[in-house]
């Protein structure tokens, strides 16, 4: 029998509670925000519009009719605290020194 894992994009969360969830990509005056739908597993992911991914982008989740945004909670990246908004980060670029170890 052969299992597939699904995959799921850099923003795609679980959260089986929320009615809503929507995404705010950025902090400021240049933050936008977009819709999340919810998928059948309780996967919710953004509508068109979000980063396909790299780093760098600030970004966190507004749960239900929430004005304070939430971290990721698989973040890889929280430079301000477990508290602000999370920083995308594509593991690939790190640059690895240890070749010859």
């Amino acid at each position: 029998m052969t299992s597939t894992t699904p995959t799921h994009g850099p923003y795609d969360v679980w959260a089986p509670t929320p009615s809503r969830l929507r995404l705010r990509l950025g902090a400021g005056d240049g933050a936008r925000t977009l819709e999340m739908t919810r998928g059948d597993d309780d996967w919710w992911s953004p509508e068109a519009g979000a980063p396909e991914g790299g780093s760098g982008v600030d970004y966190g989740y507004l749960v239900d009719d929430a004005e304070e945004p939430r971290p990721d909670p698989r973040s890889r990246r929280q430079p301000d605290g477990v508290h602000a908004l999370s920083r995308s980060y594509d593991p690939s670029t790190f640059p690895w020194t240890d070749q010859a170890w």
